[in-house]
């Protein structure tokens, strides 16, 4: 079943000086709603949009079995875009105000990261762990001495054309992709490339749109959690990743999850998309996100049988 239209809404956020877009929605099936409702606070990547395609696919991922809470991190999507400096620190203090403003019944609440999402997720659960019950941590690296995603700010530099932009994304997002994989599924080439480059094109021409990207990919390089990484053991954790991945290697996720000393699940398909493209992804996290805290194995992989916690979305 395909999630309803959402009708979305601005929070301001006078102490930290923005105006932030965000969308609740979910669970859909009834069997997660009334006091079995759950809530995910979802940190999306960066240059992420909720009005694009491609990030609401995370948000459709989860809405079945999770109460889905996503925003517009600062200097993107509808949100505040403001030309000046701004830091990890800024966009982890963002949420947690965000959060407190909008569900201030409902916290401590799971929150959910995805790539530059999951680094700020990291910097939100070390300022303010007392906001979070359970975090999720998919595709996002500590930077640092546990190393740092591929750098696409160099995709953002004078000289790359919108087109070369796409391009990169696909092929280096997924190793499956080469010139051999775009030659034998040309339909699937040809779906990908036209939505990536339909959610380049969303509010191309807004002021300062170009600016709230350089400044998110600023704040982006200056990315280091790896020091402090130990004290997120007073939050149950889980890190995620894809083998296909080649933005965040795997390796850098079991790095981190070893220093954290967490559990994580790091085979699922897809590539830097797992969440979205693979169908077995938001099931285990929403399985893992209710189990009883007294029953985690902290420092081990989980490897449940898939068939124990995947149900059909009806």
């Amino acid at each position: 079943m395909a999630p309803k239209a959402v009708q979305g809404h601005f929070c301001e956020l006078p102490e930290r000086g923005v105006k932030l877009y965000y969308e609740i929605q979910g669970p859909m099936r009834r069997d997660f709603q009334g006091d079995k409702e759950e809530v995910l606070f979802l940190l999306l990547g960066s240059v992420a949009d909720l009005r694009k395609t491609t990030d609401q696919q995370f948000v459709n991922a989860g809405v079945g079995m999770l109460k889905v809470f996503a925003y517009d991190h600062r200097n993107s999507g509808r949100s505040t875009i403001k030309d000046e400096p701004c830091t990890m620190e800024d966009y982890a203090d963002d949420a947690a105000a965000l959060l407190q403003a909008v569900m201030p019944d409902r916290r401590p609440v799971s929150v959910m990261g995805v790539s530059f999402g999951a680094m700020v997720a990291q910097h939100l659960a070390l300022r303010h762990p007392q906001l979070i019950k359970k975090l999720v941590l998919c595709c996002g690296p500590s930077g640092g001495e546990g190393g740092m995603s591929y750098p696409i700010h160099e995709w953002y530099v004078p000289g790359v054309s919108m087109e070369d932009r796409v391009v990169r994304r696909i092929f280096q997002a997924n190793s499956s992709r080469d010139d051999a994989w775009k030659e034998r599924c040309k339909s699937e080439w040809e779906m990908v490339h036209t939505l990536l480059l339909r959610d380049e094109k969303v509010g191309l021409e807004e002021p300062l749109r170009q600016v709230g990207i350089q400044r998110q990919l600023e704040a982006r390089r200056g990315h280091d959690t790896w020091q402090r990484l130990p004290e997120l053991q007073k939050i149950e954790t889980l890190v995620c990743g894809s083998p296909e991945d080649q933005i965040t290697p795997v390796e850098l996720l079991e790095k981190m999850a070893n220093r954290v000393g967490c559990e994580k699940k790091l085979d699922f398909e897809g590539g830097h998309a797992f969440p979205a493209a693979d169908a077995k992804c938001m099931p285990f996290i929403n399985d893992w996100l209710r189990r009883p805290r007294e029953s985690a194995t902290n420092g081990h992989s989980i490897l449940w049988p898939l068939g124990a916690i995947w149900q059909p979305m009806v």
